[in-house]
């Protein structure tokens, strides 16, 4: 295909079309490398719709459209270099180009051989045709793959078949050395979130050695070209009449081909004086039966308009001279406004739709069992969102009323349908707005949206805070439920104000807005979630199994009430549950109104589930529970554990996120019993650091040890303490002993006295195969002549990292040794003694430790 189309646009003109003036050599070598470049690339991507047949039109005529897209973007006389032209170019090249199974080593048998290959056709239903599923899980990899391979598609190459020579998209060695790998990053930054875009790409990149020092290249500036230019190309070249008739296309890839096939080119709005408005118009209207394509052309377009204006904001930010001509999109404010341009016909666009393109690709890849983890608990995962969105609600508008207290009411209803779940709550509510505004607009939270302002005015101000940060977890509740119904009012409405908005095919169609109140909408609540549960979600029997995650351990299965209850563990708002038509019962109280810790301990443990041994130690133990607090603010309630409570996961403790769960499963109470809460890693509720300062925590730890030392623990137990004080960052020398091995038996030690014992003896700490810490599986009971450390259970306390020619870990047991030593007045030697035994990972090594003059 002519590269006319290409030349005759400004970019072009201004930049290698240039034939006058002083740099024509220069200028030639861009020019003819350019050109070479296409043309290899429009072989490799000729080959997309070979390996995709479903996607729009991704060949060359893409390619050459995005120069014309861009020049429309960024209007005439955009500062642009040859240079920065060639890169653009070069981008624009590499973009797609991964679509296909050629641009991969080893080619499909590559691409088929990736995780994401293997994990898309494992997750998919048994009963799916073999190539049906072949094919869905090649477009999921292709679709994952592609912006990262566009990064290395300068640097590979294909053997020719006739010479055997290495073939390359850049002959020119030169060019491919010093512009390959940043024409591969702006490549594949169209895939990447915007805030990655400075962060990830320089600044400035200097002209090449021989060519003008002011052709310096700008990447931040032409990644947003390409973003802006490759978001705007949609319209019917990109999926024409006749190819779209002969290529049988079905679901989510035909709404897209009929979308696209109904748009014409994009174009500068003409009643716009100023030049800086694109207008998308259809060249006939969607139909009622074509209303999902609709949908599609119009998130695109609105998708467009953000991509516009987050990347003049961007440009803004470095210089505003290299912001684009075009500021904005005719008609995306409403569904309304843009059926007069995309129009419809014999329907009107409903306002209350999902704010996302591609919402549930989205959903899965962001709010679902990709966030959560695969076989991750959905009816878990489900409740503490539901439950976490209930109490923001709640706390809420105990600042904008005086005295309120709150509830949340959970409910679960066995039908011939199937299970439903009912979490409803008294707080704010929400009102039109919110409800069909911050709510589905994925990732976005109604807290901190600009809208909590009029809502609520001042209440950011106030105490509240949110434990919802992320705006996702509500979409969790589309990993467990077929329909979704949410019906809310704000708080001091009337039974008009309150609007349904019900989801009745999970996330495949638009949801239904109603201003009506359902039959079982009761007086006193605001808002209420109700889910038709997908099977397998529960036990038939509505039991809840709560796993040990330990191989050859029995799990529990409890019932929902205490399940919920220890999902709840440290909120501070009431819940109640009932079952079916059942009475509701307090299975929560927040534990700061609550001085019965006894029976509060036994049900975030599931004591009566299990043998009376937990329901013992709990009786001897919970005396000891103290808050971790700074000023009125707990951050846990705990008592440090010191005795072996962890071998069969007894869940005596809890990490918390806000004061819910991060995970109900596979506890146990090594460290400590209790709660503690923890700061969110990410979204899907991983700890990171403790939510606590560690002055709070250190002040918590100092009261636990005097009341262990009340208590009067034995040696063994005093060993523990060690173990669990680390995992506080908390320092055990002066309090904790440890066990040691020596050839008359073992011996409970300081560690003054070990470091004593170290200037006569060499002490022994086993290392784990190719790993600096203590092996807590060793087959090396003693040996001969040295005394050995000997480890309990695992934790940071065996760290045997070093830094410096010092262990890293000042508190872990090397660390206590060594400052002991050098308390009394010598210096700790260290040496590496190989192979002296056996353990279950290989051979171990001794790390030998002395103390010397």
């Amino acid at each position: 295909m002519s590269i006319e189309r290409v030349e005759r646009t400004s970019l072009w003109k201004c930049t290698l079309g240039q034939r006058d003036g002083e740099y024509t050599k220069e200028l030639e070598r861009l020019r003819s490398s350019y050109i070479n470049f296409r043309d290899k690339s429009s072989a490799l991507v000729s080959k997309i719709s070979e390996s995709l047949p479903g996607l729009t039109q991704h060949d060359v005529s893409h390619l050459d459209a995005l120069w014309e897209t861009a020049d429309l973007i960024c209007g005439e006389n955009y500062e642009l270099n040859p240079l920065e032209a060639y890169v653009f170019g070069g981008a624009v090249l590499l973009h797609d180009s991964a679509l296909c199974f050629e641009a991969y080593d080893n080619g499909v048998n590559g691409v088929r051989a990736t995780k994401i290959w293997k994990d898309t056709y494992a997750s998919l239903s048994a009963g799916i045709d073999v190539d049906e599923a072949t094919k869905i899980a090649d477009f999921a990899a292709l679709r994952h793959l592609h912006a990262h391979q566009a990064e290395r598609l300068t640097e590979k190459n294909w053997l020719d078949p006739e010479s055997g020579a290495a073939l390359y998209l850049i002959e020119d060695n030169s060019l491919r050395k010093h512009l390959g790998e940043i024409i591969g990053k702006i490549a594949a930054s169209h895939h990447w979130p915007i805030e990655e875009v400075e962060s990830k790409l320089p600044s400035q990149i200097n002209a090449l050695a021989g060519f003008p020092r002011p052709w310096r290249i700008d990447p931040v500036k032409i990644a947003c070209m390409l973003r802006c230019a490759d978001a705007a190309h949609i319209d019917n070249e990109r999926a024409p009449d006749f190819l779209h008739a002969l290529i049988k296309r079905r679901g989510v890839s035909f709404a897209h081909w009929k979308a696209q096939n109904k748009l014409a080119a994009v174009d500068i709005d003409q009643t716009d004086s100023s030049g800086s408005t694109l207008l998308f118009t259809s060249t006939h209207g969607f139909l009622e039966s074509e209303s999902d394509a609709w949908w599609i052309a119009y998130d695109t377009v609105c998708m467009i308009e953000k991509e516009i204006r987050s990347c003049n904001a961007l440009l803004e930010s470095k210089r505003s001279e290299a912001q684009f001509r075009v500021k904005r999109v005719r008609g995306v404010e409403s569904p309304e406004l843009m059926s007069k341009h995309i129009q419809t016909e014999g329907w009107n666009p409903c306002v209350a739709e999902v704010h996302v393109g591609n919402i549930e690709n989205l959903v899965s890849t962001l709010g679902g069992e990709k966030l959560y983890g695969e076989g991750c608990d959905k009816f878990e995962v489900i409740v503490r969102e539901l439950i976490q969105n209930a109490r923001d609600s709640i706390q809420a508008r105990r600042q904008v009323e005086d005295g309120f207290l709150g509830k949340v009411l959970i409910r679960l209803e066995s039908t011939v349908e199937g299970y439903f779940l009912y979490v409803e709550d008294n707080g704010v509510g929400m009102s039109k707005r919110v409800l069909t505004g911050p709510l589905l607009d994925f990732g976005t939270s109604f807290w901190t949206s600009s809208l909590v302002h009029s809502e609520f005015p001042g209440l950011r101000s106030s105490k509240f805070k949110s434990s919802g940060k992320f705006g996702i977890g509500f979409y969790s509740v589309f990993m467990g439920a077929d329909e979704v119904f949410i019906s809310s009012k704000p708080w001091n409405g009337g039974a008009s104000d309150v609007w349904q908005l019900n989801f009745k095919n999970g996330l495949s169609l638009r949801p239904l807005l109603k201003n009506k109140q359902p039959q079982d909408f009761k007086t006193d609540v605001s808002t209420q979630i109700k889910l038709r549960l997908k099977p397998n979600v529960l036990k038939e029997n509505g039991m809840v199994e709560v796993k040990r995650n330990t191989v050859g351990s029995e799990n529990l299965l409890v019932n929902v009430g205490d399940f919920i209850a220890s999902i709840c563990a440290a909120l501070d708002v009431s819940v109640f549950f009932a079952m079916g038509g059942g009475e509701y019962n307090e299975v929560h109280q927040d534990i700061l109104n609550s001085n019965c810790y006894e029976s509060w301990l036994k049900k975030l443990s599931y004591a009566e589930y299990q043998s009376k041994d937990v329901s013992e130690y709990v009786r001897f133990n919970y005396n000891r529970l103290r808050p971790i607090a700074e000023g009125d603010h707990w951050h846990g309630l705990a008592a440090i554990s010191v005795t072996p409570t962890s071998s069969n996961q007894n869940f005596l403790s809890i990490k918390t996120v806000d004061k819910l769960s991060s995970s109900v499963h596979g506890r146990s109470g090594e460290d400590f019993v209790g709660f503690v809460n923890y700061l969110p890693k990410s979204a899907k509720r991983e700890i990171s650091e403790f939510s606590a300062s560690q002055d709070a925590i250190d002040s918590w730890a100092k009261e636990q040890v005097e009341i262990l030392n009340e208590l009067k623990i034995n040696p063994i137990e005093r060993c523990f303490l060690a173990y669990s004080l680390a995992y506080f960052k908390v320092d055990p020398i002066n309090v904790s002993n440890v066990l040691i091995v020596r050839d008359e038996g073992f011996g409970f030690l300081t560690f003054k006295e070990l470091a004593s014992m170290s200037v006569k003896k060499e002490i022994v700490f086993v290392k784990t195969p190719d790993m600096d810490h203590m092996d807590i599986y060793t087959k090396i009971n003693s040996v001969p002549g040295k005394v050995m450390f000997k480890p309990l259970r695992n934790s940071s306390f065996l760290s045997l990292k070093f830094k410096n020619g010092s262990p890293e870990n000042e508190i872990s047991a090397l660390g206590c040794l060594c400052r002991e030593i050098v308390k009394l007045g010598f210096k700790p030697s260290f040496r590496i003694e190989k192979s002296i035994g056996d353990s279950a990972f290989g051979h171990c090594d001794g790390l030998i430790v002395t103390a010397v003059d």
